[in-house]
């Protein structure tokens, strides 16, 4: 699992403590109402085929952290342009025991693992990063473990959604981690995407290497820290990891007007 910066734990339900459920856990920030991370594994090798559960729709609250803080239909996706899209996606939880799957399918639809995402974002890159990696976990029946997160900035936009509701701020994008065996080591992939990107009527297609980042870049933006995956990641910086200063990144709040808007 990643390690939350002091400056994710300010704001992190239960000081950031992993809520674990059927084959995935979540860290959830208590003020955005969103889930910090996801974290979940795959077992290539034992993955049912697509449709052999089928979608229920039943979104609900999580019961193990309080209604009030978590963004439901009323507050985030009712009557606008935003879907709710999952962090940790159902069809990755279809591996193994079928009763086991079912369980981690129903709970997978738990308001902590969903957020607002563009529309076009949700139906091409961002879906097909997820189609790759479980392409790339089952035709080799490998084992993965996916980490997946918003991009959370002070700036994000508020969408009031209901009269009388607090406002939810939209997350400026999303990531997205896979760690897997290849050629006898362990390898990873980090892959980000901005949702302004995808205001435009034909947003750019999806390749892997269009989105695939620097794995210390996601530690930049999220503040979290992904240490025991550094050596794992092949764009990784010849020199070692990038040190920060006393005040980078943990005292600094992130800054995002747009995609082309960050200063490292």
């Amino acid at each position: 699992m990643p390690t939350p910066l002091d400056r994710v734990k300010a704001t992190a339900f239960a000081d950031g403590a992993p809520i674990d459920h059927c084959r995935f856990s979540i860290v959830f920030n208590r003020e955005r109402h969103l889930a910090v991370f996801t974290a979940h594994n795959i077992d290539g090798a034992t993955m049912h085929p697509v449709g052999t559960l089928k979608r229920t729709n039943l979104f609900r609250f999580d019961p193990q952290v309080p209604n009030g803080i978590q963004c439901d239909d009323r507050r985030g996706y009712r009557n606008n342009p935003w879907d709710r899209g999952h962090l940790v996606r159902r069809h990755a939880l279809h591996w193994g025991e079928l009763d086991v799957a079912t369980t981690a399918d129903s709970e997978s639809f738990y308001w902590t693992n969903i957020v607002p995402q563009h529309r076009a974002l949700h139906k091409t890159a961002w879906g097909k990063i997820e189609d790759w990696i479980l392409a790339l976990a089952e035709s080799s029946s490998q084992r993965a473990c996916v980490f997946t997160g918003p991009v959370l900035s002070v700036d994000d936009p508020e969408l009031v959604n209901s009269d009388g509701e607090r406002p939810v701020q939209l997350p400026a994008g999303f990531w997205k981690v896979v760690a897997i065996p290849h050629e006898g080591a362990l390898r990873i992939a980090a892959f980000l995407v901005w949702q302004r990107d995808f205001d435009r009527a034909e947003p750019v297609a999806f390749d892997p290497v269009l989105e695939q980042v620097r794995l210390t870049t996601l530690e930049f933006l999220t503040g979290l820290s992904f240490a025991n995956l550094q050596d794992a990641d092949p764009l990784r910086p010849s020199e070692g990891p990038i040190a920060f200063g006393d005040d980078e990144p943990e005292s600094r709040p992130l800054r995002i007007t747009g995609p082309g808007d960050i200063l490292l």
